[in-house]
């Protein structure tokens, strides 16, 4: 199943009947629902904000997302459990759970309680990635190892208080972070002396547990950040653009099934 938002203006003005809408008229409307079982959907080009540059002061508008609904959450629901995932900070590369209860979570204060888990799988990274280096061997990283990483993940590896909540996940290896879910090329060491192939971002291989705001669970893996997930990004290529995959339980199981 797919789910595109080159129609999501359409969405934007769709009817709903969700309790917090009918209980605050000031609240803005909900897209219209477009997952209602568990199963397995890809979200192609979800758009993140396109307006904010780098650099300076630049402050980019966080992009909420529920996995649950299929749908993009105005930011008027943020303290509430309408959400499941937050794309936030620069090009939208920091990715959140809901949790109502962690000080620094864009959720904080509603009844979220999400978290969300990086699968790093040595099988799969030692395909790919040079660990004296942390970077990547080569890029375009083959397409068959994304899809390697997300399905190995049939259950979620970890127990619940490992989930972050607290924190959220970012680039690899960038700015003091650890393991991330995507490798940022500064300099662009993947093309050197291709000045058009710096700041360039190239998405691992490593499926992403979340815990809903509901309190199920879901995997994901996300394929990029630039518009149509190109093989081969340049500075020019526009983002953020994201595109991801997930499959979702609505019934609090912890198996995946395929």
């Amino acid at each position: 199943m797919r789910i595109s938002f080159l129609l999501l203006t359409v969405f934007l003005f769709a009817s709903c009947s969700d309790k917090d809408k009918d209980n605050d008229p000031s609240l803005p409307e909900l897209p219209a629902i477009t997952v209602t079982g568990g199963g397995t959907y890809t979200v192609t080009n979800l758009v993140g904000d396109t307006v904010a540059k780098a650099g300076g002061s630049a402050s980019f508008k966080t992009i909420y997302y529920s996995l649950e609904d299929g749908r993009v959450i105005p930011d008027a629901y943020a303290a509430t459990d309408k959400w499941d995932i937050a794309f936030a900070s620069i090009y939208n590369s920091s990715v959140w759970a809901n949790n109502g209860t962690a000080t620094y979570n864009p959720g904080k204060g509603g009844p979220g309680k999400g978290g969300i888990y990086l699968v790093v799988d040595s099988a799969v990274d030692k395909q790919y990635f040079d660990y004296d280096h942390q970077r990547p061997v080569a890029v375009p990283i083959a397409a068959n190892l994304m899809e390697e990483a997300f399905n190995k993940v049939t259950t979620v590896p970890v127990s619940d208080d490992q989930l972050l909540v607290n924190g959220y996940l970012t680039l690899d290896h960038f700015n003091g972070s650890t393991n991330g879910y995507a490798f940022y090329d500064f300099y662009g060491q993947m093309y050197p002396g291709d000045n058009e192939r710096a700041h360039v971002v190239y998405n691992l291989p490593r499926a992403i547990i979340v815990r809903t705001a509901k309190g199920n669970y879901a995997k994901l893996i996300i394929y990029g950040f630039y518009k149509d997930n190109p093989a081969n990004p340049d500075i020019h290529t526009a983002a953020p653009y994201i595109t991801f995959k997930y499959t979702i339980n609505k019934d609090g199981n912890k198996t995946f099934n395929q």
